[in-house]
């Protein structure tokens, strides 16, 4: 099989980024009929796309007249010739090879949320993981954290800088939510949310390492793989449904 890189090159050249972005990680073979197409001894061919099964799914919903523009992109690299193949046709198909996605942590207090951008980081963060983009998810777990501690922070009516970054908002969350060290004696505590801490650090430092947030060097290039991002994404919506919750249960006890 061949890499569909060009077929992808030319559908943006030619302002489909949508069909483009529906082919990206997947593959083709091309499968010669033996019958003649319209040059002399050309003949009819399959274009077979071997995509990974959430973008199978996706590929199968193609109107007609996106698949026809697919494959007057395949005619740019294999242009209709005599006695030479004639693609007329594409097939989509599951690549075999392609892992299945894992499901992620599910959230439980969290959905309640009612700032759109932060559902949208959720469902982000899955589909993500589910379509192969790894780096893409572990940004959105990086947003998503931010994006909760700015929500709470707004909610508590406490201002701060916009362009503060993630360990800084969530320290200044941590005191409205009463889940910074600081505020307990237990040790126990402490730990678990001395760990808190550790956890934003290290989620800042893996997007930039990690995702897609920044160039990429040549001589340190980190590739994030599907435990990365998975473990990442977990760890996020897993804080983040505990600073919801806790958030919760403070405003329930202070309208006690």
């Amino acid at each position: 099989m061949w890499p569909i890189d060009k077929i992808i090159h030319v559908l943006t050249y030619r302002n489909r980024p949508d069909l483009a972005h529906a082919l990206r990680g997947a593959q083709y073979d091309l499968n010669e009929s033996t019958t003649y197409g319209s040059r002399l001894y050309s003949t009819l061919t399959t274009a077979e796309i071997y995509a990974p099964i959430q973008k199978h799914d996706l590929l199968q919903k193609l109107t007609d007249d996106d698949r026809k523009e697919i494959i007057k992109a395949f005619h740019v690299l294999h242009p209709v010739r005599e006695r030479d193949i004639e693609i007329n046709w594409i097939e989509f198909l599951v690549d075999p090879e392609s892992p299945i996605p894992q499901a992620t942590r599910p959230v439980s207090r969290l959905c309640e949320v009612d700032f759109l951008y932060i559902n949208e980081q959720i469902q982000k963060c899955d589909e993500k993981i589910g379509l192969g983009d790894f780096e893409g998810a572990i940004t959105n777990a990086r947003n998503l954290l931010e994006s909760i501690s700015k929500y709470l922070l707004d909610e508590a009516n406490v201002s701060y800088d916009e362009s503060a970054d993630l360990p800084e908002l969530y320290k200044q969350a941590s005191h409205i939510l009463n889940m910074h060290p600081s505020q307990h004696v237990e040790k126990s505590f402490k730990q678990i949310l001395s760990g808190c801490f550790s956890v934003i650090q290290g989620l800042a430092s893996v997007r930039n390492e990690l995702s897609d947030a920044h160039g990429k060097s040549k001589n340190r290039h980190y590739k994030a793989s599907e435990r990365h991002a998975m473990f990442s994404v977990g760890v996020a919506k897993s804080l983040a449904d505990f600073m919801y919750a806790s958030y919760k249960d403070n405003m329930s006890k202070n309208s006690q």
